[in-house]
């Protein structure tokens, strides 16, 4: 069967989604972790409920994923972006909640823990679901060239974060949260009216099962878990090592140099992905040789940094490396399996 070109509206509407979903992500980190000492939470509570929702989203991805071969990428795709709205208004509210004081330290990080794990699970289902769209929209020929517009999408995302958090912040500390939440809405709304569901579900295998352990992905998972360990973690200490290392101590100047530094690493995946990878053709294998690289020397620095603008230039090289990893892990992997185990392996990879 054809593939479908993966250039039209609806493809626009799917980057347009996880533009949205980026933007949330860049958002907690610029919002959330600066607020999380002022409602009585400690650096590893704040770790905590960092790290808890991306636990489950690694079993509920791989569901989702799955899922998404029986029902289709466009309802799962959907169904995710209206899951995130509203855990990320509950979220938001949550906090809201311990600015208003109104809980114990324990008693907050409670709830908070509770939504966070309802977040994990119910979101999975986008990025495998985009990311399965768009493999069933591409070949070999263009298989980077989609996947890096998936990247590009988060990049993006991470771009707006910062924008929409210092734009808005001067209204309320969580109203940017909410304004998230809206948008999330909003690109649920669109995806439920543009998205085209995939010709090459016609061909799905009911009797697939796709094991983490598959010798032609396993060594793709290993790499996603270690390049996401590392990049969410860089992301989850920021406001702390700009606070703690690099001396800067008001609340509106950790915001503020937060957001630059996570707008140096969006910038440069941006500009990666919708720029250099559309235009060269190189190999997944390159990509990931190429990527580790970078990111290796990046992470030995940063340790080093004393100014403030050394460190939003080591951003600004994680984000280089980090625009190699999503079109190099996923192409790779999504080219090694058959077209009826696109799903499963959108959700393992996500």
């Amino acid at each position: 069967m054809k593939k479908k070109s993966w250039v039209g509206l609806d493809k626009i509407i799917l980057i347009i989604g996880l533009v949205i979903y980026g933007t949330g992500f860049s958002l907690l980190y610029i919002i959330f972790a600066p607020l999380s000492r002022s409602i009585g939470l400690s650096t590893n509570q704040f770790g905590i409920l960092i790290a808890i929702s991306n636990v489950v989203l690694v079993f509920s991805s791989y569901f989702w994923g799955k899922k998404s071969q029986s029902i289709g990428r466009k309802p799962v795709f959907v169904i995710g972006l209206f899951s995130y709205a509203i855990a990320y208004a509950l979220f938001a509210f949550g906090i809201q909640i311990g600015l208003w004081g109104l809980l114990a330290s324990w008693q907050l990080f409670s709830l908070l823990f509770v939504i966070r794990l309802l977040y994990g699970a119910l979101i999975g289902g986008i990025q495998p679901a985009a990311t399965a769209y768009m493999s069933d929209s591409t070949d070999a020929n263009t298989r980077i060239k989609g996947m890096a517009l998936i990247g590009m999408a988060s990049g993006i995302g991470t771009m707006i974060g910062p924008i929409i958090g210092g734009g808005l912040v001067f209204i309320h500390p969580i109203f940017p949260m909410y304004f998230g939440a809206g948008i999330a809405v909003l690109g649920a709304i669109l995806s439920m009216i543009f998205l085209i569901e995939p010709l090459q579900q016609e061909t799905v295998s009911k009797h697939s099962n796709l094991k983490f352990y598959d010798k032609r992905i396993m060594p793709y998972l290993i790499g996603w878990a270690l390049v996401f360990l590392v990049f969410t973690s860089t992301q989850v200490i920021a406001a702390f090592f700009i606070e703690d290392q690099l001396g800067v101590s008001t609340q509106k100047e950790i915001i503020k140099a937060t957001s630059i530094s996570l707008l140096s690493m969006a910038l440069t995946t941006t500009l990666m992905q919708a720029v250099v990878l559309q235009i060269i053709n190189v190999s997944p294998k390159t990509l990931l040789r190429l990527c580790f690289f970078i990111f290796g020397g990046v992470l030995f620095m940063i340790p080093m940094i004393k100014s403030l603008g050394y460190f939003y230039l080591s951003f600004a090289g994680i984000g280089i490396a980090f625009s190699m990893v999503t079109p190099g892990l996923n192409s790779a992997a999504t080219l090694s399996v058959e077209d009826h185990e696109q799903g499963e392996v959108a959700g393992l990879l996500a």
